[in-house]
């Protein structure tokens, strides 16, 4: 049995520090909202609207952190690279992770080396999110949906 090398233990460990910190911001952001759902006074439309918003906000954010993610251990620290164009810049990253997250899967841009295990693994963990807010958000919508409003 092979020891694998530094830059896939580094990988792995990066990412499972990522998806922990995406795992619970997540969390933290569906209690937060939960809560500030229940305690509102707002209108009926303002109140749902926001939390609308909050999960996407969450999600904008957690796609980011992996985009940086990616872009640092890539860019920064040569642990693989993205292939598709001539040149990327933090951006590219940023809507490689977007793409990855949603599990749409353009195929314009492709991971190489170790950086792909980060990258299949965002996308287990942006399907296990998005049905985590899409569970969040039908319950909070049963609880203060109101009919005629």
């Amino acid at each position: 049995m092979t020891i694998p090398y530094p830059e896939h233990i580094a990988m792995v460990v990066t990412t499972f520090f990522t998806v922990v910190i995406a795992v619970m911001l997540h969390y933290e952001a569906l209690w937060l909202i939960s809560r500030q759902i229940d305690k509102s006074r707002r209108p009926h439309r303002q109140r749902i609207l926001g939390m609308a918003f909050g999960v996407l906000m969450t999600h904008i954010v957690e796609i980011w952190l992996f985009g940086i993610t990616g872009w640092c251990l890539t860019d920064q620290l040569g642990i693989g690279a993205l292939y598709g164009y001539e040149s990327f810049n933090v951006l590219d990253f940023i809507f490689f992770s977007a793409v990855t997250y949603t599990t749409v899967g353009y195929g314009d841009i492709y991971a190489v080396g170790p950086v792909r295990f980060l990258y299949g693994t965002l996308a287990l963990t942006g399907f296990v999110l998005i049905t985590w807010s899409a569970s969040f958000t039908f319950i909070e919508m049963q609880k203060h949906w109101r009919v005629g409003r």
